[in-house]
């Protein structure tokens, strides 16, 4: 896990019959904690280098378009990166007709949040929603067609079932099965987990309860005499700003919507099943905690990367408390990365009872917030913290 601040990058090194298979999750940042992510990009690269001078990747993750994990693909060192597969979501093909319209929509929906805020003045915490939401294209253009040797993309999951398996020749004898994103549209939508599934009593997914707050950008005696404003209208003005709140929910459904489309991957690699699930929150998670199959594989689990940065709605009460692990080879023992640093536009993150169960369950686990010493990992200085299951 390298040491982001606030965003995902991953390195995984798996032992298989035909040799160490290197696999990269995500690579990106909003708020930079010790390196800016040109530099941890430059540190990824030179870490997958083997000894004729050469960077190879065997399998290249994209979780989902957020900057936060792919704004280090605009680094050049990457055009000299061989990579075996490319591996996005299935909402990021540029031929599927149903994926397309909505990448569109969202890159709508992020641009009309971004004039709001601008015009209206909501805050640097909002625009920075808006900004992560953005396309990113220079990004995607890299992961689509931007590594030393021309590779297609593959979309996952490719069928409606919520328990895929990859086929692939790319990990020799790893299995790897992807759980998300559904394509269930309405599942894509669904942010927060009801009453139960957050890790916090009494929290309200219903963030409008109560009037909506009353905003007043201009008192009575602010007036445009000179006509320099045509389209001055100070009662929409007052009528817009007064639903601020309504932009909040606005940009929160955004934002759950792009996360929502996150990649959910677990290898098996001998005894031990990884789980990488981005950013999920809700809606992918209902569908999986519903299906037999996904809940067995769920129970195997040794390694979780705790979904968006350790916030409430990224990690169900019942998959931390009730599954996870439950039939493991570690003897129920599960252990954990989370890649984050605190960031006002994002409060409480981590989330601190997620944080608490991690501890009650004797979950070995690392946030990368923390610099010193944690148990059962070792820190590369301040560039990585890394974990080998031996």
């Amino acid at each position: 896990m390298f040491n982001v601040g606030f965003g995902d990058c991953f390195l995984l090194f798996l032992p298989t019959v035909e040799g160490v298979k290197k696999v990269a999750i995500d690579c990106g940042s909003l708020k930079n904690k010790k390196h800016s992510i040109r530099a941890i990009s430059d540190r990824l690269i030179a870490d997958v280098t083997d000894g004729d001078g050469v960077p190879r990747i065997d399998v290249l993750v994209m979780s989902h378009r957020h900057a936060d994990h792919i704004s280090g693909y605009t680094n050049p060192k990457w055009a000299q990166v061989e990579v075996g597969e490319v591996w996005m979501p299935w909402l990021e093909s540029r031929k599927d007709s149903v994926a397309m319209a909505i990448q569109k929509r969202q890159r709508a929906a992020a641009q009309a949040l971004a004039v709001a805020v601008r015009k209206l003045n909501l805050g640097q915490g909002l625009a920075e929603i808006a900004l992560n939401a953005q396309s990113n294209e220079d990004s995607l253009d890299v992961l689509h067609a931007g590594f030393a040797k021309r590779v297609t993309p593959r979309f996952f999951p490719e069928t409606e079932k919520v328990v895929e398996k990859i086929a692939t020749s790319a990990l020799a004898d790893v299995d790897v099965f992807v759980l998300g994103p559904p394509h269930d549209r309405d599942a894509l939508k669904d942010a927060d987990p009801p009453d139960g599934q957050t890790l916090l009593t009494g929290y309200s997914a219903d963030s409008l309860t109560g009037p909506l707050e009353k905003l007043r950008p201009f008192s009575g005696d602010w007036a445009d005499e000179s006509g320099y404003w045509p389209d001055f209208d100070p009662v929409e003005i007052d009528r817009a700003a007064s639903r601020a709140e309504m932009y909040e929910v606005a940009a929160a459904k955004i934002d759950a919507e792009i996360n929502n489309t996150s990649l959910i991957l677990i290898f098996r690699v001998g005894k031990d099943y990884l789980l990488f699930p981005g950013d999920a929150q809700w809606g992918p998670w209902e569908k999986i905690l519903s299906d037999d199959e996904a809940v067995e594989l769920l129970r195997k689990v040794t390694f979780l990367k705790v979904s968006h940065h350790a916030s409430h709605n990224g990690t169900p009460a019942t998959l931390l408390k009730d599954i996870l692990g439950k039939a493991n080879k570690r003897d129920g023992i599960v252990h954990a990365m989370i890649s984050m640093t605190p960031f006002a536009q994002w409060e409480g993150i981590p989330h601190t009872p997620i944080l608490a169960t991690l501890s009650e369950l004797s979950f070995p686990f690392a946030n990368s917030d923390v610099l010193g010493d944690q148990r059962g990992f070792t820190r590369d200085r301040d560039f990585s913290f890394d974990l080998e299951l031996k």
